[in-house]
């Protein structure tokens, strides 16, 4: 699938060198990227917790003229190059602050849609390798995804506590696993 989603950032790039019909590779490349088994998410450094070696989701305003982004890696040795280039690592240097999510998961659907609610607006799609920014609103829509319903991951005391106040839950990224760095 890595295949595919370099074919379609090729024909949008080719299509808009030569003002040609750019939107359908787009859109194409967005349900492709939807359809990936894993993709692999830059982790925030400050909200890294060294004792669990777990952060949540990074939203960046480095690129795009300081619009909000979520950095996205489609293939495992992109998100390396990117992690490499920018010294992404934790202290100790024993962990990439990347992290996986499996499209099984919980919250692989909802990182996306909690990125929205959070100040996203856009999409940094390999930043690393060929690289392409993607409007999320637009990634949403295209792959059939409610902005508004937003599943948040609750463990059952943390539901229980909520019902008994009478509050509504947070809309918080699920903090993921950094992946430990290879010693060479």
């Amino acid at each position: 699938m890595i295949e595919t989603i370099e074919k379609l950032k090729r024909q949008m790039d080719e299509a808009r060198q030569k003002d040609g019909d750019w939107k359908t590779p787009y859109y194409e490349l967005m349900k492709t990227l939807y359809d990936q088994e894993v993709l692999f998410f830059a982790l925030s450094r400050s909200e890294y917790d060294p004792e669990t070696r777990t952060s949540t989701p990074l939203i960046s305003t480095k690129d795009f003229g300081g619009v909000p982004a979520l950095y996205v890696f489609s293939d495992a040795d992109i998100a390396s190059i990117w992690m490499s280039h920018y010294k992404h690592v934790s202290e100790d240097m024993k962990y990439g602050l990347i992290g996986a999510i499996r499209k099984d998961q919980f919250g692989f659907l909802s990182v996306f849609q909690i990125a929205g609610s959070l100040g996203a607006q856009m999409i940094m799609l390999d930043e690393g390798g060929d690289y392409i920014g993607m409007d999320i609103s637009v990634f949403l829509d295209a792959v059939g995804v409610d902005p508004e319903k937003i599943e948040i991951p609750l463990n059952q005391e943390e539901l229980d506590k909520m019902l008994e106040n009478r509050e509504s839950p947070a809309v918080r990224f699920v903090p993921v696993p950094a992946i430990p760095l290879k010693n060479d």
